[in-house]
């Protein structure tokens, strides 16, 4: 990882994890999952590296504490990426857009 990447990483670690995802109340589907992906490949990394010697492990907080931070985040976004999918896919415009679609096609091409 980047010093830059790095350093970005610690000071959202300094927030805790409810103040990390609020953030994202009100993001988007894709917005979120790129959150949620990130937060699997790093917890994926630790869970693969734990036992391996690493130079950042001299760096605060300590991986076992990212670790911790990253499976309570990985909890509550989950729910928010829960949202945001019935807000865009099934209640929103792209659910609409999808099922208005299909109505055309059984009813023709007329307005339905």
């Amino acid at each position: 990882m980047e010093k830059k990447q790095r350093k970005r990483r610690n000071k959202i670690m300094m927030m805790a994890p409810e103040q990390y995802v609020e953030q994202f109340e009100n993001a988007s589907y894709q917005e979120i999952l790129k959150v949620k992906n990130e937060l699997i490949s790093e917890i994926s990394k630790f869970e693969h590296d734990y036992d391996m010697v690493d130079s950042d492990w001299n760096i605060c907080p300590k991986p076992d504490a990212r670790y911790q931070w990253n499976l309570e985040a990985l909890g509550l976004i989950a729910s928010i990426l829960s949202k945001a999918f019935n807000r865009e896919y099934e209640w929103g415009e792209k659910a609409m857009e999808e099922y208005g679609g299909e109505m055309r096609n059984f009813y023709g091409n007329n307005e339905v």
